[in-house]
């Protein structure tokens, strides 16, 4: 008896919605001033294709491992392998090909620092699907590190310097957004709409997320408006004005933690991201600023 599986469970296993967080690869060509330069669009552009790849290979890993806790979960219980759409086999032979095809891509089309850049993503991802994903803190921390490898992978593969501004500001609001994941879970376990969360969640409560919530978003605003006003900005940028974009910014930032404390609903960023109206137009507003006063003016 042949055994065929759709298109659709594959689709929801590799999760294409999730790519929108390797726009993050662009980073060095946005903040590097070379948006422009069309020269540089195709080795960044391949190495976000890579990291979709090498992504939805590590949500295939990470499906088969939480299928028995998300057979447990009224939302995670619709998951292809949780759900039985896919076997076990079938999202192991995905994961595979998907890993497969961003390496490879990436060894034929980029540097070799760009494969080694996915190969430590893979890993420190393949780490975190089996135990780190477990340890309060250190589980935030990895997610972090996955969006800092995606801002260097584009740095390497376009040959632009990335300032340690943004490295620390990518970092810091990478945590931001891992955290506020985290509260959305607490919360979640704590009004029992969810039997149990992670393990890692036991680490956590909601004094403590909402402490560290605080703590980061405005670190994060005061390391952006800091790199607006460094010698090195002004001069490599051409303009004294780059601080006129840390207003969308602090918007942006206080309307995801009032849709984290208040809504609690930023427990998938990235389709927040894409959802939420008030965000979405903080970002475009910040786009549009920064493009203008770089390239504009």
């Amino acid at each position: 008896m042949n055994h065929t599986i759709s298109v659709s469970p594959i689709i929801r296993l590799v999760r294409p919605y999730q790519w929108v967080k390797n726009l993050f690869v662009f980073m060095a060509l946005f903040f590097g001033g070379r948006m422009l330069d069309t020269e540089y669009w195709l080795p960044v552009t391949m190495a976000a294709i890579c990291f979709c790849f090498c992504s939805s290979a590590i949500y295939c890993l990470n499906d088969i491992i939480d299928a028995p806790a998300d057979r447990l979960d009224p939302v995670k219980s619709r998951r292809p392998v949780a759900s039985g759409a896919i076997s076990v086999a079938e999202a192991a032979a995905t994961g595979c090909v998907m890993a497969a095809a961003g390496l490879g891509l990436s060894i034929i089309f980029l540097t070799a620092g760009a494969t080694v850049i996915l190969l430590v993503y893979l890993a420190l991802n393949v780490a975190y699907c089996l135990k780190i994903k477990n340890w309060p803190l250190i589980d935030v921390i990895v997610v972090a590190l996955g969006f800092v490898l995606r801002v260097v992978i584009g740095g390497v593969v376009a040959g632009i310097w990335i300032s340690q501004w943004i490295v620390i500001m990518v970092f810091l609001l990478s945590l931001f957004m891992a955290l506020a994941k985290r509260r959305h879970e607490v919360v979640l376990v704590l009004t029992r709409e969810k039997e149990r969360g992670r393990h890692s969640i036991d680490g956590y409560d909601i004094r403590f997320l909402d402490m560290a919530l605080s703590l980061l978003g405005a670190v994060t605003v005061i390391g952006y408006i800091i790199y607006t006003l460094q010698p090195r900005t002004i001069a490599q940028f051409h303009t004294e004005y780059l601080y006129v974009t840390a207003l969308p910014v602090i918007i942006g930032i206080l309307r995801y933690m009032q849709l984290t404390v208040v809504g609690n609903a930023t427990g998938d960023p990235s389709k927040v991201a894409l959802t939420d109206i008030p965000l979405r137009i903080s970002v475009i507003v910040w786009v549009l600023l920064f493009v203008a006063i770089i390239y504009l003016f």
